[in-house]
């Protein structure tokens, strides 16, 4: 099976792990917490938001199997049509054994619940 690249945009110096136990502390982060205070760590899928995310020092480069992550876009079962908020369905999608959930809010997105080793780290030019 195909492992899906994530990249993960930040100021913070990580040392082997994203983690996410940094969820909340930064503006993209605090509106999601709003929705839920479940710990997670954002990914995007494919590279390509690094206008949108300008000001992040570094780029960090993980890798999946799909299977972990519960894909909320084909949402196999029904989840956003089940009368769950999203901290519902977020909790849910972790007791059922996920490490994750993807989906897409205007770019491909992936929340992971558990800290993941990243494979490569790049440092931004500017800096």
């Amino acid at each position: 099976m195909n492992k899906i690249k994530l990249y993960h945009y930040s100021n913070q110096d990580f040392k082997g792990y994203i983690k996410p136990d940094f969820f909340g502390l930064n503006y993209y982060t605090k509106e999601s917490s709003r929705e839920s205070d479940l710990s997670r760590s954002f990914f995007y899928i494919g590279k390509g938001k690094e206008n949108f995310l300008s000001g992040a020092k570094f780029c960090y480069i993980a890798e999946i199997n799909p299977g972990q992550v519960y894909d909320l876009e084909k949402d196999p079962k029904c989840l956003k049509d089940s009368g769950r908020n999203f901290n519902e369905i977020l909790i849910y999608v972790k007791k059922l054994g996920y490490i994750g959930i993807s989906g897409n809010n205007g770019f491909k997105v992936v929340c992971l619940f558990k800290k993941i080793k990243y494979i490569d780290k790049v440092l931004d030019k500017r800096y």
